[in-house]
Order: structure tokens, then sequence, then C-alpha cells
């Protein structure tokens, strides 16, 4: 896949997911309260964290099949003949290349998310945000209550993640710009390095190559 490639087919859907989630914003604060990681401690605020709807349900199924999609893309990026097709081998196959990726976090306002926080080879854990939707893919009526804010912002969180890794990937790999070509207008990286930075639709801080580039014939 080329990075043109990517930005056509990953990133301009990831962006038409992200604006649909930021239009609900108008009716349901992006506030999760205390309930913002998964862990077992108990939550004095859950803010908005636990709130669901018909519309949750639609793009919670939408952005966690991109998830599907990217994590396949991802698998057979690092192996042309890899047959992952599920969770568990794209977790085996993506953990091992990118480690890292179960402690990237990322800013969304003033909250931090951390979306692949237990996620796991061994003992086999899925993202905690995985399981909740295929209980609402399969049995709606009895899981509804799952596709609720907390899970679809992290979701989407945890889609925006993937989406800036394989960036990175193929812009090493290849020796081209090593980002998406358009911001997120809802979440940054935290602690994350690439040699360019996007600002906007096809544009990037200028750094010391292009300076150099610009300055070579003088």
């Amino acid at each position: 896949m080329t990075r043109e490639e990517f930005c056509k087919y990953h990133w301009e859907y990831f962006l038409v997911l992200e604006r649909d989630l930021m239009e609900i914003e108008r009716f349901v604060s992006f506030d999760l309260g205390d309930n913002i990681l998964y862990t077992n401690n108990s939550c004095n605020d859950y803010g908005n964290s636990q709130c669901f709807s018909n519309e949750f349900i639609k793009q919670y199924q939408s952005i966690c099949s991109e998830i599907d999609v990217i994590l396949k893309t991802i698998c057979k990026e690092f192996d042309k003949n890899s047959s992952a097709n599920d969770m568990c081998k794209y977790t085996t196959e993506i953990l091992k290349e990118w480690p890292g990726i179960v402690k990237q976090r990322v800013l969304m306002k003033d909250i931090e998310l951390q979306p692949f926080i237990n996620w796991k080879i061994t003992p086999y854990n899925s993202p905690d945000w995985w399981t909740p939707y295929n209980k609402v893919k399969h049995d709606r009526i009895s899981n509804y209550k799952e596709a609720n804010l907390k899970n679809v912002l992290n979701s989407l969180a945890a889609l925006y993640i993937l989406e800036q890794y394989l960036a990175k990937y193929i812009g090493d790999r290849d020796s081209v710009y090593d980002v998406p070509n358009d911001i997120s207008k809802l979440f940054e990286m935290i602690n994350y390095k690439t040699q360019r930075k996007v600002i906007g639709k096809n544009a990037y801080e200028i750094n010391e190559d292009d300076i150099d580039e610009i300055f070579k014939d003088f």
C-alpha cells in the first residue's frame, strides 16, 4: 500500500467517522467524568460515559468494522502472506511488531485516552471496547447499552492510533511523508514522534530538510 492509497482508502474514511461523531457533541457533551480508562477502579463521576443511543450503535459498529479492516491491512503490510482475520490473530502479529502501542495515549481536549491499555498476547486479551462491540453486533437487544459514549470514543481513538502508526510505517518504509495528509479535529497523539507534522489538508510544518532544499543552490 502506498501513502496515497492509505490516505484515500483509510484516512479519508476515518475523517468521515470522526465528523459523524463530533456532530453528536451538540447534544451530548464528551464528558467521561472519572470513567476514562478501562480499570477496576470505582468512579465517583461517570459523566456521560454510559450514555447510549441508536446513533451510538450505528457509529460503534461502523468504527469497529473499520478497525477490523485496518488491522487486516496492517498485518498484510507486515507480511503479504498474512492470513490474520480475527482479533486474536491480529493481536499476535501487531503486538509483536508494535508492542508499544498498548501504552500509546491520545489527547481528546483535556482527556487522555489509552484505548489499548489492556491489549495482550499472553494471556490473550482483546482491547476492552472490542468484546462489547461484538456483543452489540451479535445480540443487540441484550447489549445495546454497551454502545455508550465511553466505548465509542475509545474505539475511535484506537482507530486514530492505528491510522497514525500505519502512516508512519509506510512513510519510514518508503521514505515518504510519515503522517496522514490532514489533521484530526478531535485527537492528538501524545509522546509520538514523526519526521513530519501535518497542520492542515496537504499542509505540513517546514523542517530542516525543506530549508536545506530551498537553499541548496545558493
